[in-house]
């Protein structure tokens, strides 16, 4: 018998821990050469976590676009986490809302959307109806679908981060109301469909899987503009795409890295939980310098991992959390 391939097991773990890193690297408040890396790492290299996440959940659902029965369980399961998470969440929000870090119109939107890292979940549920509504269309216009969003939400979040005026008071209403172009439209959806049409692309990707790294070249170049202009933190990159579908073939078409049969919900526990693993660390060593972070970085995965073993002993008798 053919042994399971855990190589996705194992990206999906590194991604997860990707993402912590993410949320704790400052963007701004570092100086020098330290905040040049510090920027690169979270506003480049980390970003390239939830668009493959997007893309690996795009991947699984390719042959199930056509069971309404399968898709609508899959939805109702992700709402379900988003709404016990939220719940989770909520001193959290409400502590932080009562100490003014956050205006009525934000916590309103918070509550909407997700807290923090929720938005993922609840953007997930709405791509996947999106997933089925176009799931009839040639190839060629989901393709296109694909690229028109995705140019759209980069170029509405250059004109909303670099603030240089070309946004009208509306047009940012508009792009805040939205949650930013992070959301379910301009970001899960076009990520996911991806996911969807891997057939049709991965021979691309044979053909140049060699550019691997001078993707990644182009990455931190591209960051170091950003950095460069003073342009706040970006969640989408131009070139996201193309690096997260080469990493996610390279991945996927690969021997199986391990034998090792990992726990499914090691990745999604460290998603969900790695918040309030921020907030406990933080709340002792609260320095900001760079040698702290990367210092803080190292304590948090392990109190992640800490409260993802626990949330996942209560799953087993309370399964709604994972």
């Amino acid at each position: 018998m053919k042994s399971r391939n855990n190589n996705l097991d194992i990206s999906k773990i590194v991604l997860a821990f990707l993402v912590v890193a993410l949320h704790i690297f400052p963007v701004y408040k570092i100086k020098g050469w330290q905040g040049l890396i510090s920027y690169e790492i979270s506003s480049g290299i980390t970003r390239i976590a939830v668009p493959t996440f997007f893309l690996i959940s795009g991947y699984f659902l390719r042959n199930k676009l056509n069971d309404t029965a399968y898709l609508w369980k899959y939805a109702k399961r992700i709402l379900l986490l988003y709404f016990v998470w939220q719940l989770i969440y909520l001193p959290d929000l409400i502590r932080f809302y009562n100490l003014g870090w956050f205006s009525t119109f934000d916590m309103v939107l918070k509550l909407v959307y997700g807290y923090w890292h929720l938005w993922y979940l609840l953007a997930t549920v709405l791509a996947v109806g999106l997933l089925y509504s176009v799931k009839n269309l040639s190839v060629k216009a989901q393709s296109l679908i694909i690229l028109l969003l995705f140019l759209i939400g980069y170029g509405y979040q250059i004109l909303y981060q670099s603030n240089l005026g070309f946004l009208s008071s509306e047009g940012r209403l508009v792009y805040e109301i939205m949650g930013t172009t992070r959301n379910f439209l301009f970001f899960a959806f076009p990520m996911m469909l991806l996911g969807t049409l891997y057939d049709k692309w991965k021979g691309l990707m044979l053909k140049i899987k060699k550019a691997y790294i001078l993707l990644w070249i182009l990455l931190l170049v591209e960051v170091y503009f950003y950095y460069s202009c003073k342009i706040k933190a970006m969640d989408f990159l131009l070139s996201l795409p193309l690096l997260s579908m080469l990493s996610f073939y390279w991945v996927n078409e690969a021997p199986s890295f391990s034998q090792r049969i990992f726990n499914p919900s090691f990745s999604l526990g460290i998603y969900l939980v790695h918040p309030y693993a921020i907030r406990l660390v933080y709340e002792f060593l609260p320095q900001k310098t760079f040698d702290f972070v990367v210092l803080k970085y190292i304590l948090i995965v392990l109190v992640a991992i800490l409260f993802w073993w626990v949330i996942d002993k209560i799953n087993r008798r309370v399964p709604y959390l994972l």
